[in-house]
């Protein structure tokens, strides 16, 4: 029983740091970049589509950061993935 305990509260601790704290990082950081926009503007708004562009490319970059790659080529194969796929970036 004691194990089991022990197993369910690494689960839970796992999924704040790997899942919750960086979701709230990312959207406190999106809210800033729009500003005192985000008071009265609504998802179509060009503000709010560009921010969340940005993030899903720096998002991206991430990822291949991750895989292993300087951060010039990562961010190289961000902006060709971006500019193969733009929709997929500009979805809200």
């Amino acid at each position: 029983m004691e194990i089991f305990t022990i197993i369910i509260i690494l689960i839970v601790l796992w999924f704040v740091f790997k899942i919750i704290i960086p979701a709230f990082k990312m959207t406190y950081g999106n809210i800033d970049k729009i500003g005192e926009a985000s008071k009265y503007v609504d998802a179509n708004h060009p503000i709010v589509k560009n921010t969340v562009a940005m993030s899903r490319l720096q998002y991206v970059i991430k990822k291949y950061r991750k895989k292993g790659y300087s951060e010039k080529k990562a961010t190289k194969l961000a902006l060709k993935e971006f500019e193969d796929n733009p929709d997929s970036f500009l979805e809200v």
